[in-house]
């Protein structure tokens, strides 16, 4: 039981001696607590303190249950803000009791907090450095991509498993120093932070873009099928009360509209880097590699935009004050990365596989066909290989895992942080946009196995980018940097990809010359 008896005067004059602004965290006791928020407001108004922030302690609000209006108006006329402290899965904030209703009553006059947990406080010497760098980098990261306006500060320990605190002053100076200075990059300095307000889409603007998403859907079920009726066009008209669901079922409709953007724009990206690739793969034309490197270019820029569309009828759709603070979030983002790998299945199957005419017949003989196909043992190694990687990919999608980057991956991703406005997501620079590249390539060779294997991890990029912005917290600006900078560096790395793939090619063709 905890029962707030009244705060030490000696601590906060030497608080406020030192230049720093004193934020009083009163204790709640549920069984009297009529005139808790009055005792809060007398002991501010004692010290001479100008409330800003209002920080919950223990698992209630001040005057929980019954008595939380007092708390409501005392924070509406001094303009305070209500503080959300983040959770260590770095998702949502701590459930306090009242703390939503408080939060939603004030018209959202909040923020969110992030806290010290320990095992971020012992990340000191981590990852070889000398000092508390990886403090400094969850800190930057909390700030930059998570929409934190308060560090909630506790002092670091020495080291890992240890509960010594570290007593060097100029490590914290560093820190802190550093710290400030990278966050000026972005625009942000530290200072007193201010609550956010209330704003959210109306509800026509959603039924319009409503309207658009399902427009989106109905084009890719005719594109993924290859359906060329006469009267398969009639199937839009469907877009019309589908524009209503939002006006009617606003919750349903912004989410569930907003996980149908996610699917619907990757798939259509899909479709295009399919065909075209398909093109490429029909045509009886020698490339070169610079054709190959250019044209590949041009193909993943164009499937990049229209990912990038998705992204913002994600993102319109969830332009919510409560998406902000996470008071909700998006689910469904690892089901939105994996139904677009379906996708990807039937469409392979239409347009690559098929040899037969475009009837749901023909698509049919063909699957059975595929399913009956005599597997060779070296296709059961790259598929073993592709489902560890499908585990992988969807198990370290977002922070409930247990799947973790190795040390040498978060070194490389703190070193990019370190030298640019935003770091690219590994699996888009690195695995599925240099596969795109190598699927148009195995293209002009006809290796029909091979260019759908890198189709298959070029599909990954289509979702991942749409994912970057699902981040709703995450400002629009760092997304879009995220997403540019992995474009560039999966093209440099594409190209190189391309020179290699050449080389094992002309390898492999002699082999098999000497061999007959």
């Amino acid at each position: 039981m905890n029962i707030g008896i009244g705060y030490d005067p000696e601590k906060i004059s030497l608080a406020k001696e030192a230049g720093l602004d004193v934020v009083l965290r009163p204790i709640n006791f549920p069984t009297y607590n009529e005139k808790l928020a009055d005792a809060y407001k007398a002991a501010n108004e004692k010290y001479g303190l100008q409330p800003r922030i209002y920080i919950v302690h223990g698992k209630e609000v001040l005057g929980y249950p019954g008595n939380e209006a007092s708390l409501l108006k005392y924070i509406k006329d001094e303009n305070i803000a209500i503080a959300l402290i983040e959770s260590s899965t770095q998702r949502e904030h701590l459930e306090q009791e009242g703390l939503d209703n408080l939060v939603k009553d004030s018209g959202y006059q909040a923020l969110r907090a992030f806290t010290m947990w320990d095992y971020i406080r012992e990340r000191n010497k981590y990852y070889n450095y000398s000092g508390a760098e990886e403090i400094e980098n969850t800190m930057f990261r909390a700030i930059t991509e998570r929409n934190i306006r308060v560090i909630y500060f506790k002092p670091f320990f020495e080291k890992k498993d240890s509960t010594k605190f570290l007593t060097d002053v100029e490590e914290y100076e560093r820190t802190f120093s550093s710290l400030e200075n990278r966050l000026s990059k972005h625009n942000i300095a530290l200072g007193k932070t201010q609550p956010m307000k209330e704003f959210s889409i109306g509800s026509k603007r959603m039924a319009v873009m409503a309207f658009g998403i399902t427009l989106a859907a109905i084009m890719l079920f005719i594109k993924m099928f290859n359906i060329r009726h006469k009267y398969a066009n009639y199937l839009y008209f469907f877009s019309l009360p589908a524009a209503l669901i939002p006006i009617v079922m606003r919750s349903l409709g912004e989410k569930g509209f907003a996980f149908g953007a996610a699917v619907v724009f990757s798939g259509l990206a899909i479709y295009y880097f399919m065909i075209k690739i398909k093109d490429i793969y029909d045509s009886s034309d020698k490339y070169s590699n610079t054709y190959i490197m250019l044209r590949s270019t041009a193909i993943l820029i164009s499937s990049l935009v229209i990912s990038l569309a998705g992204a913002i009828f994600v993102v319109a759709m969830l332009a919510d004050v409560k998406y902000m603070l996470e008071m909700d979030i998006f689910r469904g983002v690892k089901f939105a990365q994996i139904l677009p790998f379906g996708i990807f299945m039937v469409m392979f199957i239409v347009y690559f596989m098929n040899k037969e005419d475009s009837s749901i017949k023909g698509v049919v003989n063909t699957t059975v066909g595929f399913l009956n196909k005599e597997v060779k043992i070296y296709y059961g190694i790259i598929v073993g290989i592709l489902g560890l990687v499908a585990y992988i990919y969807i198990s370290r999608t977002g922070h409930e895992t247990n799947v973790q980057p190795s040390n040498i991956e978060m070194i490389s991703r703190n070193f990019m942080e370190y030298v640019l406005i935003a770091r690219p997501r590994t699996k888009e620079f690195l695995v599925a946009f240099p596969a795109i590249f190598a699927a148009v390539f195995a293209a002009s060779k006809k290796s029909e196995f091979f260019t759908g294997i890198f189709m298959l991890v070029g599909a990954i990029g289509t979702s991942s980018v749409i994912n970057t912005f699902s981040h709703i917290r995450t400002p629009i600006y760092l997304s879009f940097a995220r997403t540019l900078i992995a474009l560039l560096f999966g093209i440099i790395l594409g190209c190189i990809l391309v020179i290699i793939s050449s080389i094992c090619y002309r390898i492999y063709m002699k082999v098999q010359e000497r061999l007959k």
